[in-house]
C-alpha cells in the first residue's frame, strides 16, 4: 500500500506541474499551444476599405497572413462580389485603391497599411496591367513614398504614366526596399511609362526641391512626396539638337540665295545665267551620270539679264528703308501705351488679390466649385459650379458628342467637391442625373454658347446638406478692365486660384501680336495652333469681340468651367477655352491668349430655354435666385417698361 500510494501521489504531482517522466509519460498528453494553432498570429492588423460609388460605407478585415493588399481584400466577401461585378461591366472597369498614403498597387505589401486604415475602392477604365511582387514575406525592410501624376519641371507635357486615366488618382503611393533603386522601385510599381525609364528623368521633392536620381537607393525616400521632371542636361541636349536642325536650314538658303543673287563673272552679261528652277533641280542629282547633267545644265537664257540684275541691285538700298520703315511704323501701332498700363497694373491686381479679406471672400465662394469628371472618356475632365440648389454650370464640349438630342447624357458623369488636398481628404463626390437641364453648344444666333447645367443627385439627407451654396446671387457684369480671378482644376489637380488681368477689346490683338513677338522662337508653331483655330480667332479678335472676355492665365486643361470673379467677389463669366500650343523649347503647354464667356450670355439663353421647356419649376427658383440681386433680375426679366423681357 505505501509503494501504490507513492506512485499515486508522484502521478498527481506531476499532473499539476504539467511534466510525466517513465511510462505514464507517452500515455499523458500535454494541451497544444495557442501559437501551434494559428503559427501566423504574429502578423495580425486591420484596417477597413468602403466604395462610395457602390454605397459600401465601411467592410472590416482583419489580416492574419503577409502578402498583398489585393489578398486581403479578397478575404472579404463584399469585395468579392464587387470585383466580380465590375469584371462583368462591358466599359472595361478595373479597380483603384486609395490609401492614406495615395493611391496603391493591388500588390502593395499588407504590412505597411496603418492599422485602422480605411482604404478607399475607386473604378477607373482599363488600369495598367501591375506586375506581381513578392510580398509573401513581412520584413521592416520596406519604404513608401508619392509621386504625383502629373509631371514637373521640363516634363509637363509628358505622359509619365502608362494608363492616362489614372492622371486624376493621385498622388501615387510606391513601396520599395530599402537597398533598391528608385528606378527598378518604379518599374515594379508597374504603372509608370517607359518615357520614365527612357528619358533622363528624376524625382523633385516638391516641398523642398532637392533632386533624387534614378540610380539613388530608396533606403531615405519614406514619407516623401516627389514629381517627376526631366533633368536639364536632357533640356539643353533637346534645344541644342533643335538650334542646330536650324542652323543648317539657315545655312541652305544662304547658300541657295548667294547663288542666285550674286552670279560668276563669267556669266554676267553673256545670257548663260542659270535660273533658280535649274538650280534647284541639280542640286538633288548627286546619283545620276555626267552625261544627264550635263543636259540638264542647258537653259534658255534671259534676255539682258545683266542690266536687269544692276537696276534691281540699285533698287534695294532704298527697299531696305521702306521696310524699316514700315517695321518701326508697325511696331508703333503694337505696343501702344495701353499695353504698357496694363503690365504696370497687373503688380496692383496681384496686390490686391492677396489682401486677407479679399482671399477669404474667394475661398468662401470658391467652396462652390467642383472638379467635373466624365467617367469612360479619356482623358476629359473640367471645372463647374453650383449656380442654385443642386444645379451644377460648366462646359458643354466636355461632353461633346456624349449627349443625345432629348439632353440624355451617354456617359456617367460625377462632381467633387473640396477637393483641395492632395490626399483627398473630406471630399464629397455627387453623381449627376442622366438628364441634362440644358445643354447648348456652337452658335446661337451671333452668340456662341458653350455651357450645360447637370443636376446633382444626393443620396440621401446627410448629402443634401453638404452640397455648398449657389453662385447665381453673387453675379456681377462683365468689367471692362481691372483684376479678374479664376478658381478651378487645372490639369485635373487640387482646387487653385489665380489673379490676372482683363486685355480689353481694343487692345486684344495688339497683345496676341506682342505676345508672338517675345515667343519668336515658337513662332512657326503659334501661327499654326491658330490657323487650326482661325475661325474662333478672328471671332474673339474682331467678328464678335464683345462677347468674350480675354485675359492671360496657366489654366489650361481641366478648368474648362470655372468661374471667374471680379475684384468685389462676384462671378461674372465662366472660363471656356483659349489659343494653346506646343512649346518644344520649354516642353510645356503654353497659350497665346484665354477666353471666358460672359454668365449674362448664358443666363439669358438657359431662361428662354425654360420657357420653351415650360419648365417652370425651375424657372421659378431661377427668379427666387435672381431677386437676391436686383442688377440680375433687371437684366434677366424686366425692362425700363417693368415687362418681360425680349429676348430673342
Amino acid at each position: 500500500m505505501t509503494l501504490l500510494s507513492t506512485t499515486m501521489d508522484l502521478i498527481m504531482l506531476n499532473h499539476f506541474t504539467g511534466h510525466f517522466t517513465g511510462p505514464m509519460a507517452a500515455v499523458v498528453k500535454s494541451e497544444p499551444l495557442e501559437s501551434d494553432i494559428y503559427p501566423e498570429m504574429e502578423h495580425c492588423h486591420s484596417f477597413s476599405f468602403s466604395c462610395p460609388t457602390h454605397k459600401i460605407t465601411k467592410e472590416e478585415i482583419t489580416c492574419t497572413k503577409p502578402g498583398t493588399i489585393w489578398r486581403a481584400l479578397e478575404t472579404n466577401d463584399t469585395f468579392k462580389e464587387l470585383n466580380q461585378m465590375d469584371r462583368k461591366t462591358p466599359k472595361g472597369k478595373d479597380i483603384v485603391i486609395k490609401s492614406c498614403k495615395g493611391y496603391i498597387v493591388k500588390h502593395f505589401p499588407c504590412w505597411l497599411i496603418k492599422e485602422d486604415d480605411r482604404l478607399t475602392i475607386e473604378m477607373v477604365t482599363h488600369a495598367t496591367d501591375e506586375p506581381a511582387g513578392v510580398t509573401d514575406q513581412e520584413t521592416d525592410n520596406y519604404v513608401t513614398f508619392s509621386v504625383e501624376t502629373t509631371g514637373g519641371k521640363n516634363s509637363k507635357s509628358k505622359q509619365i504614366l502608362g494608363n492616362k486615366q489614372l492622371e486624376s488618382y493621385g498622388p501615387l503611393c510606391v513601396y520599395a526596399k530599402q537597398k533598391d533603386e528608385v528606378k527598378k522601385a518604379l518599374r515594379n510599381d508597374g504603372r509608370f511609362s517607359n518615357i520614365v525609364f527612357e528619358q533622363k528623368c528624376q524625382l523633385s521633392e516638391r516641398s523642398s526641391g532637392s533632386k533624387v536620381s534614378m540610380g539613388q537607393i530608396a533606403k531615405k525616400l519614406n514619407g516623401r512626396n516627389f514629381e517627376m521632371c526631366l533633368t536639364k542636361q536632357k533640356e539643353k541636349m533637346a534645344i541644342k539638337m533643335e538650334t542646330s536642325e536650324s542652323t543648317i536650314k539657315t545655312k541652305n538658303i544662304i547658300t541657295t540665295q548667294t547663288s542666285l543673287f550674286n552670279p560668276s563673272p563669267d556669266s554676267e552679261g553673256d545670257g548663260t545665267q542659270m535660273p533658280p528652277s535649274t538650280l534647284t533641280t541639280e542640286t538633288s542629282d548627286v546619283g545620276e551620270s555626267s552625261s544627264r547633267r550635263k543636259q540638264k545644265r542647258k537653259c534658255i537664257p534671259v534676255p539682258k539679264h545683266g542690266e536687269i540684275l544692276t537696276i534691281l541691285r540699285n533698287q534695294f538700298d532704298d527697299l531696305v528703308k521702306q521696310m524699316e520703315s514700315r517695321r518701326e511704323y508697325s511696331q508703333q501701332k503694337i505696343f501702344p501705351e495701353e499695353l504698357d498700363l496694363m503690365k504696370q497694373e497687373f503688380g496692383k491686381i496681384r496686390q490686391k488679390f492677396s489682401e486677407v479679406h479679399r482671399v477669404k471672400k474667394l475661398i468662401e465662394l470658391g467652396a462652390s466649385v467642383c472638379q467635373v469628371i466624365v467617367e469612360g472618356v479619356q482623358g476629359v475632365q473640367g471645372t463647374g459650379f453650383v449656380l442654385f440648389d443642386n444645379y451644377i454650370l460648366t462646359n458643354a464640349h466636355l461632353f461633346g458628342e456624349n449627349v443625345r438630342e432629348n439632353l440624355q447624357l451617354l456617359v456617367d458623369v460625377s462632381v467633387k467637391f473640396n477637393y483641395e488636398n492632395p490626399n483627398g481628404a473630406d471630399v464629397n463626390v455627387f453623381r449627376a442625373k442622366t438628364l441634362l437641364i440644358d445643354f447648348q453648344y456652337g452658335h446661337q444666333g451671333k452668340y456662341y454658347i458653350d455651357y450645360a447645367i447637370l443636376e446633382m443627385d444626393p443620396q440621401n439627407k446627410k448629402q443634401q446638406k453638404k452640397v455648398p451654396p449657389g453662385l447665381l446671387r453673387e453675379y456681377g457684369p462683365v468689367p471692362a478692365c481691372g483684376g479678374a480671378c479664376l478658381i478651378g482644376h487645372p490639369g485635373g489637380l487640387v482646387k487653385q486660384m489665380e489673379p490676372t488681368s482683363i486685355i480689353g477689346s481694343e487692345i486684344r490683338e495688339e497683345a496676341a501680336n506682342k505676345y508672338k513677338r517675345e515667343k519668336g522662337h515658337a513662332i512657326f508653331t503659334i501661327n499654326d495652333a491658330l490657323e487650326k483655330q482661325k475661325k474662333r480667332y478672328e471671332e474673339v479678335m474682331q467678328e464678335n469681340k464683345d462677347d468674350f472676355v480675354t485675359y492671360n492665365t496657366s489654366f489650361f486643361h481641366g478648368s474648362s468651367g470655372s468661374p471667374v470673379f471680379d475684384e468685389l467677389g462676384r462671378v461674372f463669366g465662366i472660363h471656356t477655352g483659349g489659343f494653346e500650343y506646343e512649346d518644344k523649347r520649354t516642353q510645356s503647354k503654353q497659350s497665346v491668349l484665354e477666353y471666358a464667356l460672359p454668365l449674362l450670355t448664358i443666363l439669358r439663353n438657359f431662361v428662354i430655354r425654360l420657357e420653351e421647356d415650360n419648365n417652370q419649376a425651375v424657372l421659378k427658383r431661377v427668379k427666387e435666385e435672381a431677386q437676391k440681386n436686383l442688377f440680375l433680375f433687371d437684366a434677366l426679366f424686366k425692362t425700363n417698361g417693368d415687362e418681360p423681357m425680349d429676348m430673342s
